[in-house]
């Protein structure tokens, strides 16, 4: 009976037999499981960062934005008309006109059926194979198709089974809290507000700036357009550097970087984006530093003066056009541009008669008594910004890793308005809200907004598989709103975790095909690399089994040279491994954190992509199964030189 002691003397002493090829089994079968054990380092680290930044930009939370599908039937968005929808349209109509002229009536003001505009028009594109009546399309120059949309709105309210409330009930099956309101401001965008830059109002802007008709275009160019919007203040905390109404001078406004650079950044020092990603969060960081509290302002001015702008600009393309026209009569009544800006629009000349000052008089009067008169009015509106959104244009998703890492990251649900926190608003004094004035500054009937209880909500959840069971079971995407045969639409907000989520699925399949294949491997390095040995050592074997030694003795000595075997490539598999992730985390550790830190518009110290994290259980698993795997592929060798007769392995040799 061989001691232990000595079993290991002679199995370490057997390591110096065959080096060359010991050496070179160690190294392969090394760099197998030193490969594998970086890829999980590299991989765990990759998916707890994303997830610690998902969870950063949803405050710890997963965040939906649902928008209830409203049937298109409901508000007629069709050519098509039923021969019923035909008949109620008609039906409504004669009942609208006939309340205006009892409006009319009781107001002592005289009714002018010619200024009627039905609600229907004919259309010869129609199939000829259909009754006469029905071959018509709705007229939306007709304030009776508003007033119906309305009308079928509210109704379709009451009966509506996907109502904020239903949401609710829909969403506590799924863990869902929050539903925080996205609301739509009611300050009129471009051409009737305009941005004062360098204390000049542009009135010549009349369209929307949109960088491509993008949601990133429209919101990078979001203060020059004059959209904004409500949003609750929880779901904007990351982008929020002011986060106190207490001391604001303005109107609290979210607005990309980009185009606070653009407008602003020259006063304070700051160019343009930067291409290097690795600047553009020091970009960030100075934009966030140097322009948040920056107030600037927006003149808004009604629709009553809108039209007497349009006027000016009239009057003096037809006084150009007929300059060498000697009949050409100029309208009496002129104005001129405002002088300084959101000034008043000045009357230049006024030669009517006073029969036409009369009548535009009594006009007046008229539309006073039905209660439809809106004067010339223009309101003057302080924004303060309080906070940086960092979005990026998806047509860069696939230019480079940083950028395909940014689009993983950031969704691409984009607002198109610059975002303005509910309760900072609700905070501020009323001398700085929206002038009530401003609120009437247009003819809404609000037949295309849609009411509170149908508004687009955000909602939260705990867990990732929480989000995506109600996506999967209760919505449909945001981009099948036509085909959509359930109740919503909706899809993730703030960042695309459920494709995070696939990824990280994906490599654990991945993980799951690549371990047994590289065990198999590993198992035949080693089987050849022991079955060598143990060929080679027949004569040494008969020599140990001729002094006294039983088989077990031999037995115990190979398997201690397997396990000596295994514990080398054991060390040098972690070695290496650990090597190889910090190597790459030292690369492209800096660079992918601030790819992140820029792709959530975040500017903290305290957070870092890292692609170094050893806690998975997977590596701690490969190590005994190195021994596992080394002792299973010696079984067979071992069995074989243990079973021969000595006098068998004498001869051999």
């Amino acid at each position: 009976m061989i001691r232990p002691r000595f079993a290991i003397k002679l199995a370490h002493t057997k390591l110096r037999s065959r080096r060359g090829m010991l050496i070179a089994s160690v190294l392969v079968s090394s760099l197998l499981f030193a490969a594998f054990i970086a890829c999980i380092a590299v991989f765990t680290g990759a998916e707890k960062s994303a997830d610690l930044f998902v969870k950063k930009a949803g405050n710890d939370k997963y965040l939906v934005m649902v928008q209830p599908v409203i049937p298109n039937d409901v508000l007629l968005y069709t050519r098509d008309l039923s021969a019923e929808q035909i008949k109620e349209i008609k039906a409504f109509e004669t009942q609208y006109y006939a309340n205006l002229r009892a409006k009319y009536k009781a107001a002592g003001v005289e009714y002018e059926s010619s200024q009627e505009v039905s609600a229907l028009q004919p259309d010869a594109f129609k199939p000829a194979t259909l009754p006469e009546d029905q071959r018509v399309s709705l007229n939306f120059q007709s304030p009776v198709v508003n007033a119906f949309r309305a009308q079928r709105m509210q109704g379709y309210v009451k009966v509506a089974p996907n109502t904020i409330d239903n949401l609710k009930q829909t969403g506590a099956a799924y863990g869902a809290t929050g539903y925080y309101l996205q609301a739509p401001t009611m300050f009129s965008p471009i051409p009737n507000s305009h941005i004062v830059l360098d204390g000049h109002e542009d009135l010549s802007v009349t369209d929307m700036k949109s960088g491509g008709s993008t949601s990133y275009g429209y919101l990078t160019h979001a203060m020059y357009n004059s959209t904004y919007q409500f949003s609750d203040s929880h779901l904007l905390d990351r982008y929020l550097v002011t986060r106190s109404a207490t001391k604001l001078k303005g109107i609290p406004v979210v607005v990309s970087a980009q185009e606070a650079a653009e407008l602003f950044g020259t006063s304070v020092g700051i160019g343009a984006e930067p291409k290097d990603v690795n600047k553009q969060r020091d970009w960030l960081a100075s934009v966030q530093q140097k322009l948040n509290g920056y107030t600037y302002q927006v003149c808004m001015r009604n629709d009553t003066e809108q039209a007497m702008l349009n006027k000016i600009q009239q009057d003096y393309a037809n006084a150009q056009n007929h300059r060498d026209d000697k009949t050409y009569k100029a309208p009496a009544l002129q104005y001129g541009y405002p002088t300084s800006p959101c000034g008043d629009i000045a009357t230049t000349q006024d030669t009517r008669s006073t029969a036409e000052k009369k009548a535009a008089d009594t006009l007046v009067q008229n539309q006073k008594k039905l209660g439809a008169y809106i004067p010339a009015a223009h309101y003057m509106t302080t924004f303060q910004i309080v906070g940086f959104v960092h979005p990026q244009p998806y047509s860069i998703a696939t230019a480079n890793a940083s950028s395909y890492l940014h689009n993983l990251l950031a969704s691409q649900e984009f607002s198109m308005s610059a975002m303005i926190p509910q309760q900072m608003y609700d905070a501020l004094p009323d001398t700085l809200k929206f002038s009530s004035g401003s609120l009437l500054a247009n003819d809404s009937s609000g037949a295309d907004t849609q009411p509170t209880q149908l508004a687009p909500r955000v909602l939260e959840f705990k867990t990732v598989a929480q989000a995506r069971a109600f996506l999967d079971t209760e919505t449909c995407p945001s981009s099948s709103t036509d085909a959509c045969k359930k109740l919503y639409t909706a899809a993730p907000y703030g960042s695309n975790y459920l494709i995070l989520d696939e990824i990280g699925k994906l490599l654990q399949r991945i993980v799951g095909v690549a371990l047994p294949v590289m065990l198999g491997l590993a198992f035949v390095i080693i089987w050849f690399t022991v079955s060598r040995i143990m060929s080679d050592s027949r004569k040494e074997t008969a020599v140990y089994r001729a002094m006294g030694a039983s088989r077990s003795d031999i037995l115990g000595i190979y398997v201690t040279y397997v396990l000596l075997v295994a514990l080398r490539i054991a060390i040098t598999s972690i070695v290496v491994g650990v090597v190889m992730a910090f190597v790459v985390n030292a690369t492209y550790g800096t660079q992918l954190t601030n790819v992140a830190l820029s792709s959530f518009g975040i500017v903290s110290n305290n957070l870092r992509f890292n692609l170094f994290d050893m806690t998975s259980s997977l590596i701690w698993i490969t190590v005994p199964m190195i021994f596992a795997v080394s002792l299973l592929a010696s079984v067979q060798p071992l069995i074989r030189s243990v079973i021969r007769q000595p006098i068998r392995n004498m001869r051999e040799e």
